[in-house]
């Protein structure tokens, strides 16, 4: 249907175009560009990820009618005499209570127990966390990788914390530029797809946070682990600005190419670079002051170019976007002016399903929310006071989990969960989002 209406609009546009010349031709066709579009969603393709005895891991197919043993990743058919199988129930059991479970004794215990141990299914022996596990989310983005790192550092999963950041210790490049995504592997990136910068800021953030919160012999050694990329990104970062203090144009989160600077790729290098700075005492680099000196000049640019429009996806009208959270607790600390934004875009990006889409500029499936927009903005509502709405959003995510109880990646138009579950990034959201209610978040500080 949407092709027939649109075909259709066009060759009324190209009868238009004999009386009216060519370029109202083009006005059209742009516009009709810049048209919402429902598009196509996936259906759902698990209903979440089990574990086997022995620690084999594999996705449960969606409308399978499955259940957990609680307190696991088995499955509740398994033959439980079996001693390998009630040695894994135990063994995730015992895991479960080593660290804290956010939202315990609240109506998200269940959510928060379940984001816990898909994160753990979800990452592997060697530290490579993939973002869902299917197909192409079968890899580590290093977004994901950063954020799940941060979740299990503050649940008290420290040494899943550190697997995961030596995993990017591993594959961290030389130069800083990280790829967009890397084989679990650890053998190098998947395909061509550009780097993003991005990337730097998140892995930046992680490590600072792990070095927060961690045991210390856990951080020192994450610390050491860490410390060439975390070097090697603060530069790259540094190296990306142009003589207006901001960065270059990147792919961001959308997993788009981009020709204009998107507020989701200069939020991030900023929070990286401070960072760095944070860091800079711990890993031994005496005179940071290039990198001072670029922290400054990028949040003083971000908040003259992008503040002085309401902090919109691309200068200067490119719409709100949920990366105005990544300007928020725990990422920097409060203001009045992007506590406002978070507010203003948590109202512009809601759904009918109560969810959220990623920007204003969003142009596909506009009825559908993105579990990880709507989860960053109910983290960075928490770290603004904004508890009520914060619970709010949860709520939603909670409503929408699948059959299993994992968190998909979307919420379609008819209220039902929809692609890949779980996924790594909105699970972690979840746990940092429950914890910044509980007892706050370490926020990164402001640049001297």
């Amino acid at each position: 249907m949407v092709w027939t209406t649109y075909a259709g609009e066009v060759r009324s546009s190209r009868r238009l175009g004999w009386r009216i010349g060519l370029p109202a031709v083009i006005l059209v066709i742009a516009a009709l560009s810049m048209a919402p579009s429902r598009g196509t969603v996936l259906p759902l393709r698990a209903d979440g990820v089990m574990v086997e005895p022995g620690g084999v891991v594999a996705t449960v197919p969606a409308g399978s009618d499955a259940a957990f043993v609680p307190g696991s990743s088995v499955l509740s058919s398994a033959n439980r005499s079996d001693p390998a199988v009630s040695a894994q129930i135990d063994d995730d059991r015992r895991w479960l209570s080593d660290g804290d479970i956010p939202g315990h004794g609240t109506r998200y215990h269940a959510m928060s127990e379940r984001a816990l141990l898909d994160l753990r299914a979800l990452t592997s022996p060697t530290g490579a966390l993939i973002a869902a596990p299917v197909t192409a989310w079968r890899h580590v983005w290093p977004r994901d990788a950063s954020f799940a790192a941060a979740a299990y550092a503050v649940t008290g999963h420290d040494d899943e914390a550190a697997d995961v950041l030596g995993f990017l210790a591993r594959v961290a490049p030389a130069d800083g530029e990280w790829e967009a995504r890397y084989l679990s592997d650890g053998s190098g990136p998947p395909d061509d797809r550009p780097k993003q910068l991005d990337s730097a800021g998140w892995v930046l953030w992680a490590v600072w946070l792990v070095s927060q919160t961690a045991e210390p012999d856990v951080a020192a050694e994450v610390l050491e682990d860490m410390r060439p990329a975390v070097i090697a990104s603060a530069n790259a970062i540094v190296g990306s600005l142009e003589d207006d203090g901001l960065p270059e144009p990147s792919s961001d989160y959308w997993e788009k190419e981009e020709s204009e600077l998107t507020l989701g790729v200069a939020a991030p290098l900023s929070l990286g670079l401070r960072s760095a700075l944070a860091l800079a005492p711990q890993l031994g680099v005496e005179d940071p002051f290039v990198w001072s000196n670029a922290a400054r000049r990028l949040d003083e640019a971000v908040a003259r170019e992008f503040g002085a429009h309401g902090y919109p996806r691309t200068l200067p009208d490119g719409g709100a976007d949920a990366a105005v959270t990544f300007l928020a607790p725990p990422f920097a600390p409060s203001t009045p002016e992007v506590s406002a934004a978070v507010r203003d875009t948590e109202v512009a990006l809601r759904v009918p399903n109560g969810g959220h889409r990623p920007g204003e500029a969003w142009r596909k499936d506009v009825d559908v929310a993105w579990t990880p927009e709507t989860a960053l903005l109910a983290l960075a509502l928490a770290g603004n006071g904004d508890r009520d709405d914060a619970d709010r959003l949860l709520t939603f995510l909670d409503d929408y989990r699948t059959p299993l109880g994992s968190l998909p990646e979307k919420v379609d138009s008819e209220a039902t969960p929809a692609s890949v579950a779980p996924l790594a990034w909105t699970s972690s959201l979840v746990l940092l989002t429950l914890a910044e209610l509980e007892d706050g978040l370490p926020v990164v500080p402001a640049a001297d």
